[in-house]
């Protein structure tokens, strides 16, 4: 039996709302923060005395900095618990963000971000290990659909308003409502929060990767990374295609984008029923086929405007109802290191996301954008192959 099943505190959806929602918005109030530089770069830019190559630099520092530290913060919240190192990621971000505001050199930016990278590192992996430990199986799933819907609200919600703050009244002013939305957090999470005994916990600090022993959770990594080829193939360069192959202005892309991006409110939200499912890894195999071959349909075929935006709503759409039903197999692997576990995933994210946007110009810089949807189909397949070694028997 799974030990957070077994425990007196287990939850039920309906009695966990509130603690789902100071998930919620921890995660958010994270994911808000590391992708905000987009919509002010160009601003930034200028006040800093930085071009827009440098400030995309600076962007993709706080990955670099949220995939080291989620592995080896991970460890610490199985051993001292969950909630103390949610607080100090949370206090943090807030810190950080509030510091941001305040720069006023590129070199000082650049310290803010990779510092804000370090303590996002310390907030969904904890969140996520928290609905493991407080919520039965059954609610388990669809507990972290929603807490995880905290990263579509960013996208839809969080970065839109930062871009129109920023051209309302500064970009300093985005930075200081993220750390507000941090600290509303940091209340939500003090309230919600019990103070629950510590998790079951390992030995010692490197017992917490006891679990790199096993194949299994390998397989669940590996077909993480090439799902995050195919997301950042995608992120990064659909903008350039509609820009080129159809001619659109930029205004006309950002309302494009957010059409797309709707499909990840359903699909976030209808995950969680996934997880429950005896065949859901044959069900993750078809998912990451199906992406593949949707991002290839956008790139390589080139249907007409309409359907390529039909196809990027799909994709948006079976992007996220992977991701509980995988959280989920995760905990279950590791009940005694799911902030161990956990933090490694948030690592593959980050390595993923760098290769597809790496590869992905090389791959612009050999055959053109046609050639991106060989990369996101050949990722699916790469994706497909690791959740099918989970279907041998013993594996799953």
């Amino acid at each position: 039996m799974d030990p957070a099943e077994a425990r007196p505190q287990a939850l039920s959806l309906r009695e966990g709302w509130p603690f789902i929602a100071g998930c919620f918005l921890s995660i958010f109030s994270a994911n808000t923060s590391a992708l905000m530089l987009g919509p002010m770069l160009d601003a930034m830019g200028r006040d800093l005395g930085a071009s827009v190559p440098a400030m995309g630099q600076a962007a993709a520092l706080v990955f670099v900095a949220w995939g080291v530290a989620a592995p080896l913060v991970g460890p610490l919240s199985d051993r001292y618990g969950r909630k103390p190192v949610l607080l100090i990621g949370l206090a943090g971000l807030c810190l950080s963000n509030l510091a941001t505001a305040g720069v006023s050199s590129y070199p000082a930016l650049a310290a803010c971000r990779l510092l804000a990278g370090a303590f996002c590192g310390c907030i969904p992996p904890t969140c996520i290990a928290s609905i493991g430990d407080r919520f039965s199986a059954r609610a388990r799933g669809n507990a972290m659909a929603f807490a995880g819907a905290g990263i579509s609200a960013s996208l839809l919600a969080g970065l839109p308003f930062i871009a129109y703050l920023t051209g309302q009244a500064g970009w300093r002013w985005g930075f200081l409502l993220v750390a507000g939305a941090a600290i509303f957090a940091i209340l939500l999470v003090l309230r919600v929060f019990p103070p629950a005994p510590r998790p079951a916990q390992p030995a010692s600090y490197l017992g917490s990767f006891a679990w790199m022993r096993l194949r299994s959770p390998w397989h669940l990594i590996a077909a993480n990374v090439f799902d995050r080829i195919v997301i950042s193939t995608f992120l990064t360069y659909i903008s350039i295609l509609f820009l080129r192959r159809y001619g659109r202005s930029l205004s006309s892309v950002a309302g494009l984008l957010s059409a797309m991006s709707a499909g990840t409110v359903i699909g976030g939200l209808t995950g969680g029923m996934l997880a429950e499912r005896s065949w859901k890894f044959h069900a993750l195999r078809l998912l990451a086929l199906l992406q593949g071959a949707l991002v290839a349909a956008q790139f390589s075929l080139l249907p007409p405007l309409a359907l390529s935006v039909a196809a990027g709503f799909l994709y948006s759409l079976a992007r996220p109802l992977s991701r509980p039903a995988v959280m989920d197999s995760l905990l279950i692997l590791a009940p005694r290191s799911r902030g161990s576990i956990l933090g490694c995933y948030a690592t593959s994210n980050q390595l993923g996301q760098m290769l597809g946007a790496a590869l992905g110009g090389l791959v612009i810089a050999w055959v053109d954008l046609e050639g991106l949807g060989a990369l996101a189909l050949a990722a699916g397949a790469g994706s497909a192959f690791f959740y099918g070694r989970l279907l041998r028997p013993g594996r799953a």
